[in-house]
C-alpha cells in the first residue's frame, strides 16, 4: 500500500464511522471501509448526478460535468453491488467515492442539496 492508499483509508473511515463517547485507537477492521455504506452511499451520488441530469435549469456546462461523472459512479456502484470485493479494492472505491462526492457537491444545485 502506497501512503495515498493508507491516508484515504482512513480518512474514509473516521468519515464512515459513527462518533464514539471515548477516545480509542480504531482496530484493523474498523480501518476497512463498510461495503454496504459505501453502496449506499454510491447509489444516492448516482441518483443525484441523474436527477441533475434531468434538472433543466442546471447550466450546460454543468451538465457535461455530470455526463462525465455519471459512468464513473455507475462503474463504483456496479464494482461494490458484486458478492465479494477485496478490502483493497473497497478502499480504492472509497477514495474514488470521496472524489465524486466533492466533485459532485461543486455542481449540485442549491435546491438538491
Amino acid at each position: 500500500m502506497n501512503i495515498k492508499t493508507i491516508l484515504a483509508t482512513l480518512l474514509m473511515a473516521a468519515v464512515l464511522a459513527p462518533a464514539e463517547g471515548g477516545a480509542q485507537m480504531p482496530s484493523v477492521g474498523s480501518l476497512i471501509p463498510d461495503k454496504a455504506a459505501l453502496l449506499e452511499q454510491a447509489k444516492k451520488i448516482l441518483a443525484d448526478l441523474m436527477a441533475m441530469k434531468q434538472d433543466p435549469k442546471l447550466p450546460a456546462a454543468d451538465k457535461a460535468k455530470v455526463d462525465t461523472l455519471i459512468p464513473k459512479a455507475q462503474s463504483v456502484n456496479t464494482e461494490l453491488a458484486k458478492p465479494q470485493v477485496e478490502p483493497s479494492k473497497l478502499t480504492q472505491l472509497a477514495s474514488q467515492l470521496g472524489d465524486l462526492q466533492k466533485q459532485v457537491a461543486a455542481i449540485k444545485p442549491a435546491a438538491l442539496r
